[in-house]
């Protein structure tokens, strides 16, 4: 009945916007199921527990409509986890709508999008997809693209949130309380400059303020900016990142925190390619003051994409306005053949600040774990791909003591399967 609800609602669709004289009328679909066994993800897992064994999935499919100067997108999903909800439930809560934007062409130069969009730049480092993750992330935003030249152009984006539960408001306020990335924030600003150049050089930057609620209703602004550069040459390539943190958290903490990256890439072989890296996220000591706020936070970032794949660091609550990170890293791609390739990363984790004394007097040593990524994926054609993956945590007695598990297992794996089938096409 669902779905049947979902193919009635895109063919209705479709016809009438055929019946609105359009110049261009495109489906996306996204058909996605992953099954995992998790003996030690996101968190140690202790001894006598037994792997969980779970299965996700996502069905998508988004109208992508052009007509002269316009454009407007919609896109509605159902992400879940198999049975989360009875096979006869009356409601279905796990349905909902991904995107849902116009975006106008004023001239050659200059746009305006508006509506429910994802907001992603540069590695997804501070703003991202989260396509890892089925129900993904997105923003009711307005956003300014202006194209200065075919190699630069400049992003500006504004959002504003708020509830409909006015009864937790004051009288003067009022009062926003989701939290995301650490922060509650009621208002975003973004401002984005990308540069490509013609000789394999890339550069941008980024400022991007957020106007934080305290419980309070007591407004502060955090303000980050950074810069991304890449430079390739013959056989290799050097790439980092660095990024500053100032002004108030949501608990009118000073911050004052920074992030910077710096990798190369080299291309061993037409089917070998290696990066070796670093990137250090600032965090507080065990004496840091109780006003002051060192801990960088990559906000609404794609972490899965940089500190290990079993998302042991920021991710959801964990490890935000904590001892920060450093990840020394080494990750490999190595092609089998034109449809099948293994990849594999290796993370040594510390913290960047100090956990202070054990119970012995001793202080807490820096090194966090080891974690080693491997995963083999195969395409079959162009909308099929398919992917396993294993992961391995070496953790130390510094990540017991920072998860808070006293008596983990000795060897935290994570092991799951995921097909993806992606098909885009012209409707007319």
């Amino acid at each position: 009945m669902f779905k049947n609800k979902i193919t009635l609602g895109v063919l209705s669709l479709a016809f009438g916007l055929t019946n609105a004289q359009i110049d261009s009328l495109k489906m996306r679909v996204d058909l996605r199921t992953r099954a995992e066994l998790d003996n030690g993800a996101k968190t140690l897992i202790p001894k006598r527990k037994s792997a969980e064994t779970t299965v996700l999935s996502r069905a998508r499919v988004g109208i992508d409509y052009y007509y002269k100067n316009l454009e407007i997108y919609v896109s509605a999903q159902d992400a879940r986890t198999w049975g989360e909800t009875a096979a006869n439930a009356g409601k279905n809560e796990t349905f909902t709508v991904h995107e849902a934007w116009a975006k106008y062409q004023f001239s050659d130069q200059f746009a305006l999008k508006l509506g429910k969009q994802i907001l992603s730049y540069d590695n997804e480092r501070l703003l991202g997809t989260l396509d890892w993750m089925m129900h993904g992330r997105s923003f009711e935003a307005l956003k300014g693209i202006y194209t200065i030249n075919p190699n630069s152009k400049i992003e500006a984006a504004i959002t504003y949130n708020n509830d409909d539960n006015d009864a937790n408001d004051l009288p003067e306020k009022e009062i926003y309380s989701i939290s995301e990335g650490g922060e509650i924030t009621k208002s975003l600003q973004v401002m984005h400059y990308q540069y490509t150049g013609n000789n394999k050089f890339q550069f941008s930057a980024i400022a991007l303020n957020n106007i934080l609620q305290n419980p309070s209703g007591t407004h502060y602004d955090m303000l980050t900016v950074g810069i991304n550069a890449k430079k390739y040459f013959e056989n290799i390539g050097f790439f980092g990142s660095a990024y500053y943190q100032t002004g108030k958290n949501t608990n009118a903490q000073s911050k004052s925190a920074y992030q910077f990256s710096i990798n190369s890439d080299f291309l061993i072989h037409s089917k070998i390619n290696i990066v070796a890296g670093t990137e250090w996220l600032s965090g507080r000591s065990y004496g840091t003051d109780s006003g002051e706020n060192r801990s960088f936070s990559p906000l609404y970032g794609t972490n899965h994409l940089h500190n290990g794949f079993m998302d042991y660091f920021y991710f959801g609550t964990s490890h935000f306005n904590g001892f920060g990170l450093n990840d020394y890293y080494l990750k490999s791609t190595f092609k089998l053949n034109p449809d099948s390739m293994i990849t594999g990363n290796l993370h040594a984790f510390t913290t960047n600040g100090k956990l202070g004394e054990n119970d012995l007097g001793e202080n807490y040593s820096s090194y966090l774990g080891t974690e080693l990524d491997l995963v083999l994926t195969y395409k079959f054609g162009k909308v099929i791909t398919a992917n396993l993956g294993h992961s391995f945590m070496l953790a130390s007695e510094s990540m017991k003591f920072l998860k808070n598990v006293s008596e983990p297992k000795d060897l935290q794996t994570w092991t799951w399967l995921a097909l993806k089938i992606a098909p885009n096409f012209k409707l007319k």
